[in-house]
Order: structure tokens, then C-alpha cells, then sequence
């Protein structure tokens, strides 16, 4: 199972996500699920790098089928509304995906200072 944990402001500001695990739904190469969970994982960090050109502190670790993407601190107000806006896109991709997939991926939000 994929887990994906979105990290949000008191205010319910979207600041990053983690995800981990493999979603299992097929052997690699044909899993559905996978394929659109990466898809959107990689194109909202594509998005926050060229797009919004947000300050990020990225982590990947393959082997461990990891991946954590953080705004960092020295961002605008700006550009920090922008990342909202397209990691609220990608939260919405994959809260759909994971009704229709629920044993395969589980979306979560947690509350960070």
C-alpha cells in the first residue's frame, strides 16, 4: 500500500506531502495505481520547482519507496499561496483515486507548526 501524508498550517495551508510503500495493485510495469500516483506526485514537485519556483526540501529514497517534498521556510506569502494551490490539486488527484483504490493507497492530512 502507497500511504501519502500531506503536511498542512493550523490555518489548513498545504506546506508538503510524504509518500510511502508501493500500492501492490499490479507487477511492476502494469500497476494502474502506481503509475497515477507517480504521475501526480511528479508533476506537482515539477510544478512547485519551475512553475512556482518554491524554496523545497526534497528526500527520495528509492529502495525505501519514499518520497517527501517540504516547502521551506524562506518562501513569499506568494509563492507559498501558489504551492497551496497545486498541492491541493494534487491532494484532490489522489483522494479520488484512493476512493476507488482504497486497499492500494491511503491519503491522510497532518497538522504541523
Amino acid at each position: 500500500m502507497t500511504n501519502i501524508r500531506f503536511f498542512t498550517t493550523p490555518e489548513g495551508k498545504f506546506t508538503g506531502f510524504q509518500a510511502e510503500g508501493h500500492a501492490g495493485y499490479a507487477k511492476r510495469g502494469e500497476d494502474i495505481v502506481c503509475a497515477g500516483i507517480s504521475t501526480l506526485i511528479q508533476t506537482t514537485a515539477l510544478g512547485l520547482e519551475k512553475l512556482v519556483e518554491a524554496g523545497l526540501h526534497k528526500k527520495v529514497r528509492q529502495k525505501k519507496s519514499l518520497f517527501l517534498c517540504m516547502l521551506t521556510c524562506e518562501n513569499s506569502e506568494e509563492k507559498k499561496e501558489k504551492a497551496h494551490l497545486l498541492l491541493g490539486s494534487m491532494y484532490l488527484g489522489l483522494t479520488e483515486l484512493a476512493k476507488e483504490y482504497d486497499q492500494y493507497l491511503c491519503v491522510s492530512l497532518k497538522e504541523v507548526d
